[in-house]
C-alpha cells in the first residue's frame, strides 16, 4: 500500500461489518482505524459484543444505523445478506 496520493478513482468504499471490537476493546479501535487508512472500507454494521445491550451501546457510540447493530454474528450475516446495500466484508475482532 502506497502512502502517497493517487489519481486512481474509486466509485465507492467496501461495506464492512465487524464482529467484536465494541466499547472498551482497544483492538476494535485499531481495526477500525486500519480499515480506513487506505479509504477502501466503510463500517456500516456490527455484532460488536456478546451481550445485546453492549452491542447496541457500541453501535450508538460508533454512529451506526441502529437497525444494523446485531446481537450476534449469525443474525448479522442473515440480515445483511438480504439487504441491497449489505456488508461485503467482515472484520473479526476477538481475543
Amino acid at each position: 500500500m502506497a502512502i502517497e496520493g493517487t489519481s486512481e478513482k474509486r466509485e465507492r468504499r467496501i461495506r464492512l461489518g465487524m464482529v467484536g471490537g465494541g466499547s472498551g476493546a482497544f483492538i476494535g479501535a485499531v481495526h477500525r482505524i486500519a480499515a480506513r487508512l487506505d479509504d477502501h472500507y466503510e463500517l456500516v454494521a456490527g455484532a460488536l459484543s456478546s451481550t445485546p445491550e453492549k452491542a447496541e451501546s457500541s453501535g450508538r457510540e460508533l454512529g451506526l444505523d441502529p437497525s444494523r447493530v446485531y446481537s450476534d454474528f449469525k443474525q448479522m450475516a442473515i440480515r445483511e445478506a438480504k439487504l441491497k446495500d449489505g456488508i461485503e466484508a467482515v472484520a473479526i475482532v476477538t481475543p
